[in-house]
């Protein structure tokens, strides 16, 4: 009997465990995925436009951003060797260059999503569609994960805390049945 009672609160640990974990990722997944939707629907149009003819040049109108400084969607446009040829943003003064490995894995996919790290602090949630419109092979759209990775944190301690909390329960519920076990079979002193 007192072996049964040890194996409920090692299973009720794990079960806990478990859910806080599921918690976790699927709170996280959330988070993270739907970072990709503007960037979706940015390149995706972008992408189709193009391939109907529309000039790259307006879709620039507006000055270059600092991506290691703002949390503004941004476009880039690449050839076929995957090298920039117009961007609204720019890295260090220059256009953003996602590694050459990237666009070596487009074999028939239309589409990649890919977090991009160019240096530390600096992180980059982007979506990269091939086209067919010459000179522009690829369009990419991207924007800062900073915020979302911010949520995701306080999610995690959240999450952290929850489990904590649930383990000081389990562990204060075995204390006190065992103490409560254990009064009951010790004998009365007067």
């Amino acid at each position: 009997m007192k072996n049964l009672r040890g194996f409920y609160y090692l299973v009720l640990t794990a079960l806990i465990t478990v859910v806080m974990i599921l918690i976790y990722a699927a709170v996280q997944q959330t988070y993270r995925t739907g970072l990709n939707d503007p960037q979706i629907q940015m390149a995706t149009d972008i992408s189709l436009k193009i391939n109907q003819g529309r000039s790259i040049e307006s879709y620039f109108a507006e000055d270059p951003t600092d991506i290691t400084k703002s949390l503004s969607p941004f476009i880039v446009f690449y050839d076929a060797q995957g090298r920039p040829i117009r961007s609204n943003a720019f890295l260090d003064g220059k256009m953003p260059q996602v590694p050459p490995g990237v666009f070596e894995t487009f074999t028939n996919d239309v589409e990649h999503r890919i977090s991009w790290q160019p240096r530390r602090g600096v992180r980059m949630a982007m979506v990269i569609i091939k086209t067919n419109a010459s000179p522009v092979q690829f369009v990419a759209a991207g924007r800062s994960m900073i915020e979302v990775e911010e949520r995701i944190h306080q999610m995690s301690v959240m999450v952290f805390f929850a489990w904590m909390i649930c383990m000081g329960i389990i562990v204060f519920s075995a204390a006190y049945s065992y103490f409560m076990k254990a009064k009951k079979i010790l004998p009365k002193t007067t």
